[in-house]
């Protein structure tokens, strides 16, 4: 018996097909089929929206040995996703995990590991906030509201089974447990771009100016750029030898199409198909995460510059 068949015999919400997947979810057509976590159906693009399934026809496909059912957060939709991670100590939930479950007293599930509790609300996550950070007790927080997906299991914990839309709350929570997305400043070693490099003092950009850019100039025969850009955004690993090698590679090429600015950089880079969890884990003694240390790099040792406008 897969897991996914088990699933469907634990108490439900309601008891038509999808066991006790909140029947809100389920309206909405944001889900996936995995096989170990990995995305089989769509097997890719699956950050699109217009590429998921509806729920039934992601249960049907599911039916499979070893298939489950992800549900995918996406720009569009209004739900947001708390994932509590080896948040059990001596065989029950931490304190702090369940403070949470309690204050957003929305659906709750335990995750596949049996260590850590899934929450899923109505509500956004906030862009001032890092996506993570540890537990003061033991395990970590993760909050995603686009680009990524829970593999649901169904195992509703303590009779939380409803999605319930409670922004306030949902604000606060990220208010308290997450830390503040770090400003970037230039140090002495760094490149910094004068304002006059900006076409027309054009800094306020966003990342869906800049992918829309970099596709306009992509498509057009009238110039020469790395047509590699689009591939590395939408998160394919082709051409290189690692993950971490094809990060650095859309860092490199963010640095161009963002005119040096490291702040939009690292938000084109959370817009793209590359995030991970591991763009925002501290990888240095001074506190420096994974991806402000690349975009760092990149910035020194870079120069060349887009000098149109975007579109």
């Amino acid at each position: 018996m897969s897991r996914f068949d088990f699933t469907f015999q634990q108490g439900s919400e309601d008891n038509t097909g999808g066991g006790c997947f909140p029947s809100r979810l389920k309206e909405h057509d944001q889900w996936l089929v995995t096989q170990e976590k990995k995305p089989v159906a769509p097997s890719k693009g699956w950050q699109k929206s217009v590429n998921l399934l509806p729920f039934t026809e992601a249960q049907n496909k599911a039916e499979q040995p070893g298939g489950e059912v992800g549900f995918c957060f996406t720009k569009s939709g209004p739900f947001v996703g708390f994932d509590l991670d080896d948040v059990k100590e001596d065989g029950k939930f931490t304190d702090e995990a369940l403070g949470i479950v309690r204050r957003l007293n929305s659906y709750t599930e335990v995750s596949s590991s049996g260590t850590g509790l899934h929450i899923i609300g109505e509500g956004e996550r906030l862009d001032d906030r890092k996506h993570r950070d540890d537990f003061s007790e033991s395990g970590h927080l993760e909050v995603y509201d686009e680009g990524r997906y829970f593999v649901l299991t169904g195992d509703v914990y303590e009779g939380f089974t409803s999605v319930k839309s409670r922004p306030t709350v949902v604000q606060e929570v990220q208010d308290e447990y997450l830390p503040e997305c770090q400003k970037f400043s230039f140090t002495g070693q760094q490149k910094p771009v004068s304002e006059q490099e900006f076409d027309g003092g054009q800094t306020d950009a966003t990342p869906e100016q800049v992918h829309r850019t970099m596709r306009a100039y992509v498509n057009s025969d009238n110039h020469d750029v790395d047509r590699e850009v689009l591939r590395l955004w939408r998160g394919s690993d082709e051409g290189r030898n690692t993950t971490s090698e094809a990060d650095m590679a859309l860092v490199k090429q963010l640095y161009y199409w963002c005119k040096g600015d490291q702040q939009l950089m690292d938000e084109c880079f959370r817009a793209s198909g590359r995030i991970r969890p591991k763009w925002d884990e501290v990888h240095s003694a001074d506190g420096a995460t994974y991806g402000e240390m690349a975009i760092r790099k990149v910035c020194r040792t870079n120069s060349d510059t887009f000098g149109g406008r975007y579109v």
